[in-house]
């Protein structure tokens, strides 16, 4: 009633398709890094120049220190 092959199979090794077996993965995907350690530099200094904190204020922290030092509770 069922056949030897029943659904699809994949081929032996020796049949398959280059793109499978003998070519390296990934040729031809991607454009190689071309950029050095100076490159990294430059994209560093520019984004430290663009002003961006490492730890920004808080909208609400200024009001809550004002409410505090006037003596106010929450």
């Amino acid at each position: 009633m069922s056949s030897p092959k029943s659904g699809r199979q994949s081929p032996p090794p020796e049949e398959q398709p280059g793109a499978q077996q003998q070519d390296p993965p990934g040729v031809g995907k991607a454009k190689e890094y071309t950029g050095g350690q100076s490159r990294a530099q430059e994209e560093s200094e520019r984004f430290k120049e663009s002003g961006l904190t490492s730890n920004p204020v808080h909208p609400l922290e200024k009001h809550v220190t004002e409410m505090f030092e006037k003596g106010n509770k929450a």
